[in-house]
Order: C-alpha cells, then sequence, then structure tokens
C-alpha cells in the first residue's frame, strides 16, 4: 500500500459571518487570518469529526481524479471565538469546535448562484477555481495509508 502525503494549509479564524443553514453540518462563512472567506466546517457539529474526515477524503480524492475543487484547509478556531454570538445553538456548537476544524475556499457568488437561471462559460469557471488555489506557503501535513 502507498502512503500519499496531503499538503493543507492551516488559518486561523478571525471573523464568524454568518451561518449556513444548509445541511446537517451548520457550516458557516468566516473569515481568516489570509483575508480569504471560507466556508468553516465544525469538528463539533452533530456528525463530529468524522464528517470532516470524509470532508477532507472527498475533496482530495476529487482533485486527484482531476476535478477542480476549492482549495481545503486546516482552521484553528480560538476558544475564546464566538463569545458574542446571540444564538444558542451556535454559540454551543463554536464552544464544541475550538481548535482545529476544516475549510473550504469560499467562492464568492456561490450563494446566490442557480445553475438553472445562470450560465457559465466552463473555462471562466475554471480559471475562477484555480486563483482560489494559487496561494499561500503556510502548509500543516496530514498522512493517509
Amino acid at each position: 500500500m502507498t502512503t500519499k502525503k496531503i499538503e493543507l494549509r492551516s488559518v486561523n479564524v478571525t471573523r464568524y459571518i454568518t451561518p449556513l443553514r444548509e445541511g446537517g453540518s451548520l457550516p458557516a462563512l468566516a473569515e481568516a487570518d489570509d483575508d480569504f472567506k471560507y466556508v468553516l466546517k465544525f469538528r463539533g457539529a452533530g456528525h463530529g469529526v468524522k464528517a470532516l474526515i470524509a470532508e477532507l477524503l472527498g475533496g482530495e480524492i476529487a482533485r486527484t481524479l482531476g476535478l477542480k475543487v476549492p482549495e481545503l484547509v486546516f482552521a484553528n478556531l480560538d476558544e475564546a471565538f464566538g463569545r458574542s454570538e446571540g444564538d444558542e445553538e451556535i454559540q454551543d456548537l463554536l464552544k464544541g469546535s475550538q481548535g482545529l476544524n476544516l475549510a473550504l475556499h469560499f467562492l464568492s457568488g456561490a450563494l446566490t448562484f442557480d445553475p438553472v437561471v445562470t450560465t457559465l462559460d466552463e473555462n471562466l469557471a475554471s480559471k475562477i477555481v484555480h486563483q482560489y488555489r494559487s496561494h499561500g506557503k503556510k502548509h500543516q501535513y496530514a498522512y493517509l495509508a
């Protein structure tokens, strides 16, 4: 069996922007110390760490198959983060997610994109995804057997 080295940058979450109330994991739109926005997947969500591992594996399998996917990063959530959050459910989620989480680069316009109504040239879409994957030098490593 061969070992594949997966390189992920590590960022620190600096601002919780808004919850994304789709799906069971209660992801959020957040900003990190690299000034980029991310869809933050919380380890304290209902499915826990196993869901983050599945997200990581799914993203890296897609990348290995040559699919254009947003960059995945490790996202550190400070223990003081979210103290001012008014929603108790979200406050509990943030407390239970302190430390290492997983995030995907947020693609501007993704929230309002409707493939039924909006058409986008495939070359332009590929360039947009590539732009979001081409930055950063801080890395953290994960090893999969």
